[in-house]
Parts: C-alpha cells; sequence; structure tokens
C-alpha cells in the first residue's frame, strides 16, 4: 500500500503544526468545529496520526506497493 502525499504530508506534522493545520483543513473541507471542541479535535488528530504511523510501521516494506481498493 504505496501513501499519498496528503497521508504522507499528514504523518509528517508535528503537534505544533497540527493545532493550525486542523483548523485550515475543516475550512477547506466546509466544517467549522465549534471553538470549544478545536483542542478534542486536534487531539483525535494527534491520535490519529499515532495511529496511522503504527499501522505503516507494521506494514514495512508492503508500505511502497500500489494501493488497492476496498472490499468488503
Amino acid at each position: 500500500m504505496a501513501l499519498d502525499a496528503e497521508t504522507t504530508a499528514f504523518l509528517a506534522l508535528d503537534d505544533f503544526e497540527m493545532a493550525a493545520w486542523a483548523p485550515r483543513r475543516a475550512t477547506e473541507r466546509g466544517v467549522e468545529p465549534p471553538a470549544p471542541a478545536l483542542p478534542g479535535v486536534i487531539d483525535n488528530l494527534v491520535l490519529l496520526r499515532s495511529q496511522t504511523a503504527l499501522f505503516v510501521a507494521a506494514l514495512g516494506e508492503a508500505a511502497d506497493e500500489a494501493p488497492e481498493t476496498f472490499q468488503p
């Protein structure tokens, strides 16, 4: 499974960059999380980034393979 450019960029964000990226990305997607909820959204994105990095690391060499369409 090859990583697309957006996933690679997401994984490269540090916690400080994530705090700036999250509201900008939400606006790009037409979503405006309420200001009181934004810290929780950022915390969840940091967790998601960590989980994604763990998953990609577990893939090892398979991470360089072409992506496959999900088939339930």
